[in-house]
């Protein structure tokens, strides 16, 4: 079970303590059919994800049921957990050429480690830069004869004539793979929705897309991801460069006022705490660097790999980039070397030219920043309109549901509001739109596994007045008020 623990992909079990010893299972619902105790709901948990669309540290939404620790594996009593020392950041200055060599072939023995004697395999497949550095490297280990006899599928999700759907199939085209090709529609957000509330809650059910769809539709031995390209190979989180990612303390809010203010406030400590934790476990020299190991501990643990977990439990999956050798390596080196042109030298390595297939954040091949892009749409989902005009009456139903009342955390006035300014005046970006879709996926979730919410006495100590302003988050305070008392009195 913890075979790979110190690897950045890792994906953490579940544990309780009872009686000074874990209880560990690998999945939340295997966890829950021997766990006795009350399945209280935590209040931090839900604030941290409403905020970053992830809990930090350990957290789980059952209060006293966690995920084991980053870079921890039990002792053999099971009552004290073992850490491994991350590796430390340094200022090492090397010319981007030998970096990508470098990389190149730490990738390349990460691969063959994974891939073993397995001969089905998968990769997750975009217009991107990362997943076509994994591609590009296996097509360079088949082809110099270092894998032997693969049968190799790569597998897209997103809308036709999307960049990432049409640069995909032409990878895999010039590479002389199989492709498989997933769009997401209203019923795949529906069911996202559902399996969202069996895995935990522990992201956005959008944030799934078609992967539950991949995990029933094959039957490969293992399948590759390059996720963690842009944070390890390119020094990038959320497209900000390691040098300029911010605390991730910083802006944390009420978010549309959803919770009650007092239960807010009272979060906040425990919020911190999470943080201040892991930085006496990994402590760093410099801000970036702490904010670099944060970054890892808490958004790409604990937002991407819960969701690519659903993969394994018909297959093995892997994240390339994530081997303590090769993240090891780039926390090395001086950040102003981890740049794009460690890629463009990448390029230089692999036997099948990709590098003049665009790119699909920018439309023009890698590395060019002046051009016309091409005529490809750049977003690969309809997510907006799909949840504002098709699955809307299921999802206010959800959220509207006597299981999130129960639950005492959330301010109904608040969401009642948010759901008429999502109805009528739908938004064109995703940020509280997914988040009423994950209180859609909470409600499941607590119908499923019986969450008790805070009960009601302490429910009542935290009632508070909607507070319009908090909501006003398109519109200014007044355009808000005449939009709600429009809609009301219709």
């Amino acid at each position: 079970m913890f075979q790979k623990y110190n690897h950045l992909g890792f994906n953490n079990p579940y544990y309780y303590s009872n009686k000074g010893f874990f209880v560990i299972k690998q999945n939340l619902s295997d966890l829950l059919d021997v766990y006795d105790d009350q399945r209280r709901i935590d209040p931090v948990a839900i604030i941290e994800l409403l905020n970053k669309n992830y809990m930090f540290a350990d957290r789980t939404l059952i209060q006293d049921i966690q995920r084991t620790p980053w870079l921890a594996k039990p002792n053999k009593l099971l009552n004290k957990w073992e850490y491994n020392s991350a590796p430390k950041h340094d200022l090492i200055d090397v010319p981007e050429e030998e970096i990508a060599k470098t990389l190149f072939q730490k990738i390349c023995s990460e691969i063959q480690l994974y891939i073993g004697d397995k001969k089905r395999i998968g990769i997750l497949l975009s217009g991107g830069m990362d997943s076509r550095m994994v591609a590009g490297t296996l097509d360079y280990l088949i082809k110099t004869n270092k894998l032997i006899g693969l049968e190799v599928t790569g597998l897209t999700w997103g809308n036709e004539e999307t960049r990432d759907v049409v640069y995909a199939k032409e990878i895999a085209a010039r590479l002389n793979w199989n492709w498989k090709h997933y769009k997401v529609t209203a019923k795949d957000l529906l069911n996202n929705i559902k399996e969202t509330a069996i895995h935990g809650c522990e992201y956005s059910p959008i944030h799934l897309h078609a992967i539950p769809q991949i995990r029933d539709d094959n039957n490969l031995d293992v399948i590759l991801a390059g996720s963690y390209g842009d944070s390890v190979g390119r020094s990038e989180y959320s497209r900000k460069k390691v040098r300029f990612i911010k605390p991730l303390l910083q802006s944390i809010s009420n978010i549309g006022g959803i919770v009650h203010q007092e239960i807010f406030d009272h979060s906040m400590k425990y919020i911190k705490d999470d943080i201040d934790r892991y930085h006496l476990q990994f402590p760093e020299k410099k801000q970036y660097m702490q904010n670099e190991v944060d970054y890892q501990i808490h958004y790409m643990r604990r937002m991407l790999n819960p969701c690519m977990e659903l993969l394994t439990e018909k297959m093995e999956f892997y994240q390339v980039f994530t081997h303590p050798d090769v993240y090891g390596y780039i926390w090395s080196i001086n950040p102003e070397r981890r740049n794009n042109l460690v890629y463009r030298y990448m390029f230089q390595e692999f036997i099948t030219k990709l590098n003049d297939i665009p790119w699909a954040r920018t439309g023009l091949q890698y590395g060019i920043e002046k051009g016309t892009p091409d005529f490809y749409h750049r977003d690969h989902h309809s997510y907006v309109s799909i949840i504002t005009k098709e699955i809307f009456s299921e999802i206010k139903t959800l959220v509207l549901s006597d299981e999130i009342k129960q639950l005492g955390i959330f301010n109904q006035g608040a969401i009642k509001t948010l759901l008429i300014l999502l109805k009528y005046f739908p938004p064109n970006n995703l940020y509280y739109i997914e988040r009423i879709v994950w209180l859609a996926s909470l409600a499941e979730m607590t119908r499923i596994y019986k969450l008790q919410g805070m009960g009601l006495a302490k429910s009542n100590q935290y009632k508070s007045k909607m507070r319009l302003s908090s909501i006003a988050f398109m519109y200014s305070l007044e355009q808000t008020k005449k939009i709600v008392k429009s809609v009301l009195n219709k």
